[in-house]
């Protein structure tokens, strides 16, 4: 006799997957978001449209230094934007400290001075003077909110043991500063500036 999945079966198999999915891959002793791969195609993808803004005259024939500085700023902005979005959030553990790395900030904690890893809504560092501080790397959604955030859970996994172990008494300070690197829209830049310079005068156009 063969039984047939019911419906019900059907809904408890895709929450167990949702469940089981997690945002975030560890890579020795750093967390990186899964986002970030949609950061770097979206990087790809406004450079390849900045670049089809200068390659097309349109029909208003720009000349090529106008297009060219349109086309540029445009990729740089958005390029920017999913860099520190998506690619940039990150968590490295440290022998005695973690270094969170948010869209524009960087903050170095003590391990003793966390008391707690909460992952009600995303992932939040909880601090022994009662500030807390999120961690961008673990984004908030309707869906992780609704399968418990699994990616936070993986997270506070692997940083629990070096809570709980005693081995990191309070000392140290906790260091916040603002970090927010210029690498992206310059090399952006630099390959608008090279494809100009290829059109300009390898390739004359107007």
């Amino acid at each position: 006799m063969t039984l047939t999945p019911t419906r019900t079966h059907y809904e408890s198999e895709l929450s167990a997957i949702v469940k089981n999915f997690t945002a975030v891959t560890l890579r020795g002793t750093t967390i990186y978001s899964k986002v970030r791969y949609v950061g770097l195609a979206g990087t790809a993808i406004m450079f390849g449209v900045g670049a089809f803004l200068v390659v097309a005259p349109g029909k208003g024939g720009e000349p090529l230094i106008n297009r060219s500085l349109v086309g540029g700023t445009i990729s740089m902005a958005i390029a920017w934007m999913a860099w520190v979005i998506t690619i940039r959030p990150r968590l490295v553990m440290y022998g005695d400290t973690i270094r969170i790395r948010n869209w524009v900030t960087e903050t170095v904690v003590p391990y003793g001075h966390i008391t707690g890893v909460n992952i009600e809504n995303g992932l939040t560092f909880t601090l022994k003077n009662g500030s807390e501080i999120r961690a961008r790397v673990v984004g908030t959604s309707i869906v992780g909110e609704l399968a418990g955030y699994p990616s936070a859970q993986l997270v506070r996994r692997h940083i629990q043991p070096l809570l709980s172990s005693g081995a990191h008494p309070e000392g140290g300070e906790v260091r916040e500063t603002f970090s927010l690197s210029l690498k992206v829209p310059l090399i952006v830049a630099g390959l608008h500036v090279l494809l100009y310079g290829c059109m300009r005068y390898i390739v004359p156009m107007s």
